[in-house]
């Protein structure tokens, strides 16, 4: 995950409006959350820590965000959108659609596969079981802004005809699959350390797979050698009449 998110990346509880000490206020809570939440178990931690962490009553905290809850979900969000932004950064203004997606595969896989990012998996998978609604607004804030990027990519190179994709949003989901494997499972579970160069293997075989099924010059190619087969077809059938 991103280690210093925007602070002007905003999640759908952070009080934007209000007077700068309001805003400042939150983005302090949401500091000292920060640390807390990603370095121990959910459970232990209170709003009374935070709200005193940040200088703070907890009553002051409440009035910011109206629960524990409502702040854990507005950190993982605001986590979530610094993320989606810092994958695609380093490829704007590229035109090589394969480095592109090689770009976003590493960094995907860098971010997410951190330990960072592992500490805030096993925090989801504990909050989201006992508050579903926030598993889901955690996800349309996250995961999904990053599929609907690779969506809107995957759709303008198929309209230039680097690719031929039917189901652009279905794709994107197959090409984040294609390239992280079970890297993340296996860093989650901690079943056994992944290695760079086997994160490159992954990696570059995925993207090649994704190419290799979507490749524009496919489509190309069996549209031109269609005719030339009527053709010869046509020629053989003439020559039979005569």
């Amino acid at each position: 995950m991103a280690a210093d998110p925007n602070p002007d990346v905003s999640s759908p509880f952070m009080p934007m409006k209000g007077s700068d000490d309001t805003i400042a206020c939150a983005r302090q809570v949401l500091r000292v959350a920060r640390r807390k939440f990603f370095t121990k178990p959910y459970d232990a931690v209170s709003m009374e820590e935070i709200a005193t962490r940040a200088g703070l009553s907890e009553a002051k905290a409440l009035g910011l965000f109206a629960s524990k809850e409502e702040l854990f979900a507005s950190l993982v969000v605001q986590e979530m959108a610094a993320a989606a932004v810092e994958i695609w950064c380093s490829t704007f203004g590229s035109t090589d659609m394969e480095a592109v997606l090689l770009q976003v595969a590493r960094n995907y896989v860098g971010l997410f596969g951190s330990n960072r990012a592992t500490e805030i998996y096993r925090s989801l998978i504990c909050v989201s079981a006992r508050f579903p609604h926030l598993g889901r607004i955690i996800y349309e804030h996250g995961a999904r802004v990053l599929l609907e990027r690779l969506s809107a990519y995957i759709t303008a190179r198929s309209a230039e005809g680097h690719l031929a994709v039917p189901d652009p949003d279905l794709a994107a989901q197959q090409f984040l699959s294609l390239v992280h494997g079970n890297l993340h499972l296996r860093e989650v579970l901690a079943a056994q350390p992944v290695s760079d160069r086997e994160i490159d293997r992954v990696i570059e075989s995925g993207v090649r797979l994704f190419l290799a099924g979507y490749r524009g010059d496919h489509c190309d190619a069996s549209q031109t050698t269609q005719p030339g087969r009527r053709a010869r077809e046509a020629g053989t059938r003439g020559s039979a009449k005569h």
